[in-house]
């Protein structure tokens, strides 16, 4: 069977950094798409552009922003061949303070922090709380103390941490206590679960939402995926987890994602190729989306520019299915979450990456 070719394109990436405010939004997006029908789309769409190549940057500030009402007119036909992967990159941050503050005194106790969506539910809650019950300033001050340690993990930036998060908890109103009681206890116990010396997986993005992205269009199509991706972008920062993540000798299983659904191993990617963008109209396809993402999904987005966008999803934008991680009123259904009853879902993909079965590549 002829693997299905699948290109990538970001937008918004800013590294370790999570808090950049010229960037609050990472996306990437990705389709299935031969290079000569992205190529009649986009001069269709854009017929006046000038340039060696498309870029969502030239269009939304130049003078072509039109056309992007024509190229999501086209969208309708792509309900099942185009997915955006959206990141509100300061949630993100608050969703890492749940993975390594929260989750492991509750796995210690017993109970399985993943299960059926519980640590993206739980940081809604969270997030809900610290939006309804306190000045905006505190969430700020809570995920940039954060990221001051995540960036640059010592026992001196891990003290420091944990003070504030008690001071924290000290202040707030009693509805948000018990959070700052969990994260408090989970930065004094860091170091029974984390070796701070080799701490710097608490700010990757790309990898594992390329790994997101893969497992969408591994759970609707059988064929073997060959990957392409921008040779400008960060992807290959990570290269060494993605073909962990990639590996053909993964044993043969259905794994559990974050959300309750499953997806199949291996994801059969057969090859990983970075192109040009220059010489890729289907990767300037995917430039173009994921800004478009980027902007949507943007707080900062308002005004005419916010109507625009809107007049984007009535004509056609709304056709691109997506997911990501953005808070949204969605809650814990249960506190605590259901018991363990074996590895969680992040000990399961622990395993796939870091299994024996890598050691054959």
């Amino acid at each position: 069977m002829t693997p299905r070719t699948i290109y990538f394109d970001e937008s918004g990436f800013t590294g370790s950094n999570l808090l950049d405010p010229a960037q609050p939004v990472f996306a990437i997006a990705s389709a299935a798409i031969e290079e000569q029908r992205a190529a009649d789309i986009l001069a269709e769409a854009f017929p006046n552009y000038q340039g060696p190549e498309y870029k969502f940057a030239n269009i939304w500030n130049g003078t072509q922003r039109s056309g992007l009402l024509r190229l999501a007119a086209h969208l309708c036909a792509f309900e099942h061949l185009a997915f955006i992967y959206a990141i509100d990159k300061r949630f993100a941050v608050l969703t890492k303070i749940a993975d390594f503050l929260i989750e492991p005194c509750f796995t210690d106790a017993g109970y399985d922090f993943y299960d059926e969506g519980f640590c993206w539910k739980y940081t809604n809650y969270i997030h809900f709380g610290l939006t309804t019950f306190a000045p905006p300033t505190l969430l700020t001050t809570l995920v940039a103390n954060y990221q001051r340690f995540s960036r640059n993990p010592s026992e001196q930036t891990l003290a420091a941490l944990a003070d504030q998060l008690g001071l924290m908890r000290r202040s707030v109103e009693k509805e948000l206590t018990i959070f700052f009681e969990q994260m408090e206890l989970g930065a004094r116990l860091f170091t029974k679960y984390n070796d701070l010396a080799t701490f710097k997986q608490s700010n990757e993005l790309q990898s594992t939402t390329m790994a997101a992205i893969i497992a969408h269009w591994r759970q609707r199509f059988s064929e073997d995926f060959a990957v392409v991706h921008d040779a400008s972008s960060n992807f290959l920062r990570g290269k060494d987890i993605w073909d962990r993540i990639t590996n053909s000798n993964v044993p043969k299983q259905m794994h559990r994602l974050g959300d309750g659904s499953y997806v199949e191993f291996p994801l059969r990617v057969v090859s990983t190729t970075p192109m040009n963008s220059l010489d890729s109209r289907a990767v300037q396809f995917c430039d173009i989306l994921a800004g478009v993402g980027a902007k949507y999904f943007d707080p900062r987005t308002a005004a005419n520019d916010r109507e625009f966008m809107n007049s984007l999803i009535e004509a056609g934008i709304s056709n691109i299915p997506y997911n990501g991680i953005r808070p949204q009123p969605v809650f814990p259904d249960r506190i605590p979450p259901k018991r363990l009853t074996g590895p969680d879902t992040v000990d399961q993909m622990t395993r796939i990456i870091f299994g024996r079965h890598n050691d054959k590549r």
